[in-house]
C-alpha cells in the first residue's frame, strides 16, 4: 500500500503559497511603498505590476511544488522526489528515522489533515528537519507511522509490548497549571521585542520626523502620560504573552507507547511530538526567580535527535509546569530510572567570595565607567553591584552535585536554577578546569557534556573541592 508513490493533499499548494508570501512581505512592501515619488501612467503602475508578477510567481511555484512532490516507502527507505527543472530525490533509511511528529494548523484541522515532520538520529541541517510532508490525511499519516514501525521491528529492533493503538496517559496539565505557567513565563519581553522588530522594518515608510515633532509638542503637557503609556504597553504585551502560552499549551498531555514518549498540545495548532526513550540523554529541571518561591518547576528532556527548527535548545518540555513536591512522583511515571531530591555535596565555604566576585566584576567595571562619565546620575549604576552580589551568593548557595550508582546530578544557577540529571553511559565527555589561583586553594571546576541535537549541552559547576572533581572524573572513567 505504501509502496505506491503518493501526492500531498492539494491544500499543500495553498500552504506553500502562504509560506512564500510570508517570506516576500518585505520585498513587496519595499516595491509598493519605498518609492513615494511615483510617476504617472505606466511608471505609476510599475510597482503594482511587479508585485502582481511576484505574487503570481509565488502562487505558481506553490502549485508546481505540490504537483511534483511524491513520497513512498520502498526497500526499507522513505523516498521523496520533487522539482520541476531539477529533479531532486531524498531517500531516508527507515532505521535512521527517530520519530514522525504531527502538527495540525488552521488549514489542516477542518480537512482532517496533518503535517508530518520526519526527525532522524542525526540531521545534516541544523535549521530544518530531515524531511516534511506538508499536508496528508490523518489516516495516511497513521498508516505511514505504523508501516515504518513494522519495518523497524522486522529489521531487528525490539518491538513494544503494547499495540500501537493503546496509549497510556501518564500526565495531563489542567487549565490552572497552564494559567500559572502563562502568568510566570515572562514572555512579555518576547512580544515587545517582536513588535519592535516589526516596527523597525516599517519606520522607513512612515513620516517619522513629522510624527516626532507632533509627539514632542503633545508630550510636553504631561510626563505622567508617558509613564501611563509605557505601563499600558507592558500590560498589553503581558496579556498577549499569557494568551499565546495558553493557546500553545492547551490540552497538554504526555503518553507512553511502545518505548516512546508522545506529547500532544495546542488549541489552534495541535502538535504531536514523539521522543524514543532510547534517545533520551538526560533531564533538566528549571526554576526561575518567580516560580521557585511558588514551588513550581519545569522539566525538559535532553534528546539526541531533533533540529533547531523545532526547538531552539534541542530540549523538549515533558513537564512544562509541575509542583516541586509532586515532581518525583510524576516523573517516575514517565522516566522510571531517574531519581530526584537526593542529598547534595556543595562547594566549600571558601568558594563563596569567588562566586560573588565572578558575578560582580563586570557590573563593577560598567558602574565605574558610568559613574565617571555621567556623574552624579551615573552613581545610580552602583546599585547593580549589590544585585549581582546577591545573584553570586545565590549561585553559591544552590550549587551542588550527587553521585548515586550510574546517575550524576549537577546543579548550577544564574537567574534560573538548573538541575541536570544524567546517566553515566549518556555523558559524552567530562572536563576538569583549574586556574593557577584555583590550584593554590585546591579548587577546581567540572563540566559534563551531553549530546543534544547536532551539538551538545553542558552542565558546569565552579569552585568545587579538588578532591570532589577527582571523584567525579574517577566515576566517569572507571570501567
Amino acid at each position: 500500500m505504501m509502496f505506491e508513490p503518493k501526492r500531498l493533499h492539494p491544500i499543500s499548494a495553498v500552504i506553500n503559497f502562504v509560506k512564500g508570501l510570508k517570506d516576500a512581505i518585505l520585498p513587496l512592501a519595499a516595491v509598493l511603498f519605498l518609492n513615494s515619488n511615483r510617476g504617472e501612467g505606466i511608471l505609476g503602475l510599475l510597482p503594482y505590476l511587479i508585485s502582481g508578477l511576484l505574487l503570481a510567481f509565488i502562487l505558481i511555484g506553490g502549485i508546481v511544488k505540490w504537483i511534483r512532490f511524491t513520497y513512498w516507502v520502498e526497500d526499507g527507505e522513505l523516498r521523496m522526489e520533487h522539482g520541476l527543472f531539477v529533479k531532486k530525490k531524498r531517500y531516508i533509511p527507515i532505521d535512521r528515522i527517530q520519530s514522525l511528529d504531527f502538527s495540525e494548523g488552521i488549514l489542516h484541522r477542518p480537512l482532517q489533515l496533518v503535517k508530518v515532520t520526519v526527525e532522524t538520529a542525526g540531521s545534516s541541517n541544523v535549521t530544518e528537519a530531515e524531511a516534511e510532508l506538508t499536508a496528508i490525511h490523518k489516516e495516511e499519516a497513521r498508516q505511514l507511522e505504523h508501516f515504518i514501525d513494522q519495518i523497524k521491528h522486522s529489521s531487528g529492533e525490539p518491538a513494544g509490548e503494547e499495540d500501537q493503538s493503546t496509549r497510556q496517559l501518564v500526565y495531563k496539565m489542567g487549565m490552572k497549571d497552564i494559567l500559572v505557567m502563562a502568568l510566570t513565563s515572562g514572555g512579555a519581553g518576547v512580544v515587545i521585542s517582536g513588535a519592535l522588530v516589526f516596527l523597525s522594518q516599517g519606520l522607513e515608510f512612515l513620516p517619522v520626523d513629522a510624527i516626532y515633532d507632533e509627539m514632542i509638542d503633545w508630550l510636553q503637557f504631561s510626563f505622567l502620560f508617558i509613564a501611563v503609556l509605557v505601563l499600558l504597553v507592558l500590560i498589553i504585551a503581558y496579556g498577549i504573552s499569557v494568551l499565546l502560552t495558553v493557546l500553545r499549551y492547551s490540552q497538554f498531555s504526555v503518553y507512553l507507547d511502545s518505548g516512546d514518549i508522545i506529547m500532544t498540545r495546542g488549541l489552534l495548532e495541535k502538535k504531536q511530538v514523539t521522543i524514543p526513550l532510547n534517545r533520551i540523554q538526560g533531564i533538566r529541571i528549571d526554576e526561575n526567580l518567580i516560580r521557585e518561591p511558588l514551588g513550581y518547576a519545569t522539566v525538559t528532556i535532553i534528546s539526541a535527535g531533533g533540529s533547531l527548527k523545532n526547538d531552539s535548545d534541542q530540549t523538549l518540555r515533558v513537564l512544562p509546569l509541575v509542583k516541586r513536591s509532586d515532581m518525583q512522583k510524576v516523573l517516575k511515571s514517565i522516566l522510571k530510572d531517574y531519581e530526584l531530591n537526593l542529598p547534595l555535596n556543595t562547594p566549600p565555604k571558601r568558594s563563596k567570595l569567588r562566586y560573588i566576585a565572578r558575578f560582580i566584576w563586570f557590573p563593577a567595571v560598567l558602574s565605574s565607567i558610568a559613574s565617571a562619565m555621567f556623574f552624579p546620575l551615573g552613581l545610580l549604576s552602583l546599585l547593580l553591584i549589590p544585585v549581582f552580589s546577591w545573584l553570586g551568593y545565590m549561585s553559591y548557595r544552590h550549587a551542588g552535585w550527587n553521585l548515586k550508582g550510574h546517575q550524576l546530578t549537577l546543579i548550577r544557577r544564574f537567574l534560573v536554577k538548573q538541575t541536570y540529571v544524567m546517566k553515566k553511559y549518556r555523558v559524552q565527555s567530562m572536563y576538569k578546569g583549574q586556574s593557577i589561583l584555583q590550584r593554590r586553594t585546591k579548587l577546581a571546576s567540572i563540566r559534563a557534556t551531553l549530546k543534544s541535537g547536532v551539538g551538545g549541552e553542558s552542565a558546569r559547576i565552579w569552585y568545587l573541592e579538588e578532591n570532589d572533581t577527582h571523584t567525579l572524573l574517577s566515576w566517569y572513567s572507571h570501567e
